[in-house]
């Protein structure tokens, strides 16, 4: 593939190879979709018998754009393929015959195994450069996988040719210890290497709203603590801002949904607000939940957002679905345009400040 410019990306949001998730980026509009480098874990698809078929799903919706793909380290999703893919083996060689095959747009994650030897973690960078001119890691053990990633860096060609991912994955609780994790760590990878680019990740959606809600329980707001952690660490001018793009870290795809109420969220550029009615599972639970949110933010449906006309179309009776799943296509897909639109204006903002400074 032709190298891309890491640079020209103002926003990298990690989804999973999941239906609702990775419906929410495929309605995304074309133009904010060409500004966003999306990174994709492969998880498994319904009835598929490796993760073939989860890379073809998001070759579709990408549409030629370039994107990060990853592998999950969840050894429940197609455990014999998973093994084989993470297998360290003619240093990591079924991973990288498995994206050049499934995956020749892509940036592909170097795959860091806690058995695997330092030496066959750096010789797969190595080739995975040499086969697709940049790559990714992603750091999310941050005391051990750090030191592996700066030797890997140093043997690369171009250590510019990378782009390392510091994941803090859930920070609810504990974003001053994260804060701190994630600075030293820029830290450290900036000290050999000053020019790389680091984006750093996080998510606070947390794995019930409940207890965000007001008295009434009807409705509230979940602050989007990720977007603290960019600006504590020193915002665009250190690293490049990424999330899990309104989902919660921990996926329980196994579990059953044994209760839940009508529910419909809607993402601003820093808090989650939401609309639920308890106890109600109907179509009117979603319809009186969409017209609470047109009532209380008039300007939606005016940003050219296929998740915000969704939510118009249920305020007028017309819900497009009546259970969870596709809703959380409605979330990410809100997500994912306001925190472009809000990463494009900062940058923008950056910009014109080092353009004062110079003039």
């Amino acid at each position: 593939m032709a190298r891309i410019d890491l640079e020209q990306y103002v926003y990298f949001p990690a989804l999973r190879t999941r239906a609702a998730e990775l419906k929410g980026i495929e309605l995304l509009n074309e133009e904010r979709k060409k500004n966003i480098l999306p990174v994709f874990t492969l998880g498994r698809w319904p009835r598929a018998t490796d993760f073939s078929r989860s890379a073809e799903k998001v070759r579709e919706i990408m549409g030629g754009l370039p994107y990060i793909l990853d592998l999950t380290s969840d050894s429940r999703h197609l455990a014999e393929q998973h093994r084989a893919l993470r297998n360290p083996a003619g240093s990591f060689e079924a991973w990288r015959e498995f994206v050049a095959k499934e995956a020749s747009s892509a940036v592909p994650v170097v795959q860091l195994v806690p058995e695997a030897r330092a030496r066959d973690v750096i010789k797969q960078a190595q080739l995975l450069e040499q086969s697709f001119g940049v790559v990714a890691f992603r750091i999310k053990e941050f005391s051990t996988e750090t030191p592996l990633v700066l030797s890997a860096l140093s043997a690369l060609n171009d250590a510019s040719s990378a782009v390392v991912i510091i994941d803090c994955q859930y920070i609810r609780g504990a974003l001053a210890a994260y804060v701190a994790a994630t600075v030293a760590t820029i830290n450290r990878l900036r000290t050999e290497f000053p020019e790389i680019l680091v984006v750093s990740m996080a998510t606070s959606f947390p794995q019930s709203t409940v207890q965000f809600a007001d008295p009434t329980q009807q409705r509230g707001s979940i602050d989007i603590q990720e977007r603290e952690l960019h600006s504590r660490i020193g915002g665009d001018a250190v690293s490049v801002y990424g999330d899990h793009a309104s989902i919660h870290s921990v996926i329980y795809d196994d579990a059953p949904i044994m209760r839940w109420a009508a529910r419909i969220d809607f993402p601003r550029d820093y808090d989650w607000y939401f609309e639920r009615r308890p106890g109600n599972q109907s179509q009117e639970g979603y319809e009186s939940a969409a017209r609470d949110i047109c009532r209380n933010h008039p300007e939606i449906g005016k940003s050219n957002i296929w998740g915000e006309d969704m939510i118009l179309r249920a305020a007028n009776g017309d819900p497009h679905a009546k259970a969870p799943g596709p809703w959380i296509s409605v979330r990410v897909n809100i997500h994912l345009a306001r925190q472009h639109d809000l990463s494009q204006r900062m940058r923008g903002a950056v910009d014109q400040d080092d353009f004062a400074e110079v003039s």
